[in-house]
């Protein structure tokens, strides 16, 4: 794979972006001026990140202006700072100190945005872009493990998959990166299309169509249109678009795309991989025979949740793509491990307790998918599920919870306890299980310590408003967590 050398960003390419103010320099000294070009650059968007020589971004935000902070992080030794027109001029168009400088743009967003994409734009390597309503993250987590066994791989940190983390990702590619893993988060229609012609994606996946976000998309129409158009920017870019055949709109939408690759977990003859074989050990650990055109290979992973074998199979289609061995790809599924924190299925024993930690965020389709987990799980003793309020569903949000309530009626779970104020709804819908709501955390945590018992398995989930991992930790916490 060739990738140019240069990835550097120049004061042409800030001009670009806005104008560049430097102090005035009357003398010859070279440290009087900033670098006029920034090899590896860091770009950062907290002050606090700033360990000498970034390009600082002044963000307004919720909390916080970021152009509270230009001193500081000239201080601190940021060479340069991207600052809005209107407070630049409201500082009377001052001049930065000597050997730092101002970028001035209308709106810094849009500038970082910018700066991103003339970046980018250096590197003519395959860039992996992964969208979805559900998984992104552990999907992106897997591809980048799987190709990380033959390439330099570089991939989203974290949850940085907006308007801001997508071009904060793209800024941190390096001149021996090979391919970038950038995943791409939205909850309004028209922020897809925006973000790919940021990244500019060679090759993209979208993991699923689920209920996400129906408070902005509607419906799962809503939901489909917002998120193929990133199939539909690869099919005019020339792209490779992953399609999951296990989703009938991602199917329909995929049909027709050249050079798609299609995969899924049942086999079809246009799949390029699928599974066999799924089964949960006694960790609760997934197992599987993974199946391709050109073989198969047992896998272990050391994830929980059968729903998980989809995402390590889209991992395995896009490491045959990229010329990747079963083997490979089998080692890098294999090596994952989901780092502490991750809020995604975490499965954590304590105290005689397993608890599956989900509480990163919830919709309908995650939290089917996190109860079936839970059932599945090998459990000694009662299984206990503890779900708040899935939000961000708008006029659904009822009946959104309505049809969950009903759903966890009719599974294995023993006992229902519920936090939030929507959330109620699960349990009048499932009345055989409920054993109480609660708005206060404290005493939902008392109501829990009560009933378990060693062997007992919890499940926790909830949007990401609901904080439900404040519990858990307590649970962890607690000196006595068994009766």
């Amino acid at each position: 794979m060739q990738v140019k050398a240069n990835s550097v960003l120049t004061i042409n390419d800030f001009s670009n972006v806005g104008d560049v103010i430097v102090a005035a320099c009357h003398c010859v000294s070279s440290q009087q001026q900033p670098s006029r070009e920034i090899p590896s650059p860091v770009v950062v968007i907290d002050s606090r990140e700033v360990r000498g020589g970034e390009i600082f971004v002044a963000l307004k935000g919720e909390n916080a202006d970021g152009h509270s902070f230009i001193n500081t992080v000239f201080e601190k030794g940021a060479s340069w700072a991207m600052v809005s027109r209107h407070w630049y001029e409201e500082q009377g168009s001052a001049e930065p100190p000597p050997g730092k400088g101002f970028i001035v743009t209308d709106d810094p967003v849009a500038g970082l945005q910018q700066l991103s994409t003339l970046y980018r734009n250096k590197f003519t390597i395959p860039v992996v872009a992964i969208g979805g309503s559900n998984g992104k993250t552990t999907t992106k987590e897997m591809i980048a493990s799987v190709l990380g066994t033959g390439f330099k791989v570089q991939m989203s940190q974290g949850n940085r998959n907006n308007h801001l983390g997508v071009p904060l990702t793209l800024l941190q590619l390096r001149h021996d990166t090979d391919i970038a893993v950038v995943e791409m988060g939205i909850n309004h229609p028209g922020e897809m299309a925006l973000l790919a012609s940021i990244v500019r994606p060679t090759h993209g996946l979208l993991t699923n169509i689920g209920h996400e976000h129906l408070e902005f998309l509607l419906d799962l129409d809503g939901v489909a249109e917002a998120e193929t158009q990133l199939f539909a920017y690869l099919s005019q870019q020339g792209g490779t678009a992953f399609v999951n055949s296990d989703d009938p709109r991602l199917s329909a939408a995929g049909e027709g795309l050249v050079g798609h690759v299609s995969y899924g977990v049942a086999k079809s003859s246009a799949q390029s991989c699928w599974a066999r074989e799924i089964s949960v050990n006694k960790a609760g650990m997934l197992s599987f025979l993974l199946c391709s055109t050109v073989g198969s290979e047992a896998v272990t992973l050391n994830f929980t949740g059968k729903h998980n074998v989809l995402n390590a199979i889209a991992a395995a289609a896009v490491g045959l793509h990229f010329g990747l061995s079963l083997r490979h790809i089998r080692e890098g599924l294999e090596r994952l491990v989901p780092a502490p924190g991750w809020k995604r299925l975490e499965v954590v024993d304590i105290g005689g307790l397993r608890i599956l930690n989900d509480t990163y965020n919830a919709n309908s389709d995650s939290m089917r998918r996190a109860i079936d987990a839970l059932c599945d799980m090998p459990s000694a003793g009662k299984r206990v599920a503890v779900l708040g309020d899935m939000l961000e569903l708008g006029v659904a949000g009822d009946v959104e919870h309505e049809a969950i309530g009903r759903y966890i009626q009719q599974s294995s779970v023993d006992l229902l306890f519920t936090f939030g104020e929507s959330a109620r709804i699960f349990g009048r819908e499932a009345p055989e299980l409920f054993r109480g709501h609660f708005e206060c955390r404290e005493k939902l945590l008392a109501a829990l310590l009560t009933v378990l018992q060693e062997g007992d398995t919890l499940l926790f989930k909830g949007s990401r408003g609901m904080k439900l991992e404040q519990v858990v930790e307590a649970l962890i916490n607690a000196k006595t967590i068994t009766r």
